[in-house]
Parts: C-alpha cells; structure tokens; sequence
C-alpha cells in the first residue's frame, strides 16, 4: 500500500499528465516534453470482439459436453451403490459390483479433475490470445491517433444500497477492484475504447502475420 505522500505525488502527477493529454487532444499536437494519453477499458472491448465471443461460445459447449459425461459416471455410480445395498454381504455378487464401485468412483474423480484441468488450460489459452490481439490493435488506434501511452480504466457501478448493508464478498470485491485501479478519472476524449472496438470489428491480423512482427511499425491504416 503506497504512503500518503506517494500516493498524493502519484496523483498529482496523474493529474497534470491528463491535463496536459486533454490539451493536446484538443489542439492536435502533443504538449512540448509532453505526451499523449489515451485510455481503455479492456472488459468492455473484450467482450465485444467476435473472435472472443467464438471462443467462449465453443469453451461452453466443451464444457457442456463435459458435464454431460460426468453425469452419466455419476449416474453409474449411484447405480452401483443402489445394487450393492440389495446384495447380501459376503456374496461373491457384492464383491464384484464392490470393486466395480470402487473403480467407477475412481474414474469419476480422476476425469473430473482432468475436465477442470483441461478446461481451465483451454481458457487460459484463449485469454492470452485474445490479449494479443488486443495489443496489436490498440497500437494500430494509438499510433493512427498519435498517442503515446495507452492505460486500462474501468468503471466501477455503485452498490444499488448502503455500504454498511453490502455482503462481506462484495465489500472485499470492490476493495479489490479500486486497488487494481491504474485510472481514476479521464475524459471522453481520452477514451479509446470505441475506436478499438471498431478496429476489432475488422479481422484481426494473424499472430504470425508481417503486420503483427515486433517492431514492424505498421498499422495498415494510415
């Protein structure tokens, strides 16, 4: 947690910095020794752009698909345990569906846990391409609109009832959420979010393209 005193220079200096890139918005050019902010909000873009919103889609059929194999285990399981409680103990019968149980239960717990394993993976794999994509294109909309340095806001709704009726998650959450907090007020004018948006309407270039090779310094829009 930063002292008062850094804290107070971090939002100073916050402060002249989105002065300074409002002023340099408006007029077209950047301030001298000045820079350019813009800001984004991530979630916002993110949960607009068709490629994230595909791959969600097929995430939750996979794990549908999942969910329905683990039923049927967990419906043979419980058919088992049904089968064992009407067979007398001691019965070469009961031992046989006793391992058979036994196994199934293993099976159960070890697909579980490889579904949740695999599933999590799969949507770690998609983020962090996703996240790529997002790279490229707010550097496509900040070199086209001569911005020299890109933050993430996100804008945090007010609780609908007192803070003192709030949950302790809830309390804990939106902790959470202000300390995260890189931007704590930028005009619409800084705000890049809709231009981004509208770059991640058009196909995004692949990974492996000329356009997205490091230091390429094209956009493809100017």
């Amino acid at each position: 947690m930063p002292t008062a005193s850094v804290l107070r220079f971090l939002l100073s200096s916050s402060a002249a910095l989105a002065l300074a890139s409002v002023a340099a918005t408006q007029s077209g050019s950047a301030p001298a020794g000045g820079m350019v902010v813009g800001v984004i909000d991530v979630i916002k873009a993110v949960e607009q752009y068709p490629r994230y919103i595909k791959l969600r889609a097929e995430l939750e059929t996979s794990i549908g698909q999942y969910e329905a194999q683990l039923q049927e285990m967990s419906a043979r399981v419980d058919e088992l345990r049904g089968t064992i409680q009407v067979l007398a103990e001691g019965s070469p019968e009961r031992a046989e569906k006793e391992f058979e149980y036994k196994l199934a239960l293993q099976t159960q717990d070890y697909r579980r846990k490889a579904y949740r394993e695999r599933m999590q993976l799969q949507d770690l794999r998609n983020t962090l391409s996703v996240y790529e994509d997002l790279e490229y294109v707010i550097g496509v909309v900040a070199r086209r609109k001569k911005v020299g340095l890109v933050l993430t806001k996100q804008d945090i709704v007010p609780a609908a009832g007192p803070i003192a009726d709030l949950a302790s998650g809830e309390v804990q959450a939106r902790v959470k959420a202000y300390d995260r907090r890189q931007v704590w007020f930028a005009s619409k004018e800084l705000d890049l979010t809709g231009d981004v948006i509208k770059e991640l309407m058009i196909p995004v270039p692949d990974r492996n393209s000329p356009e997205r090779a490091p230091n390429s310094g094209q956009d493809g829009k100017e």
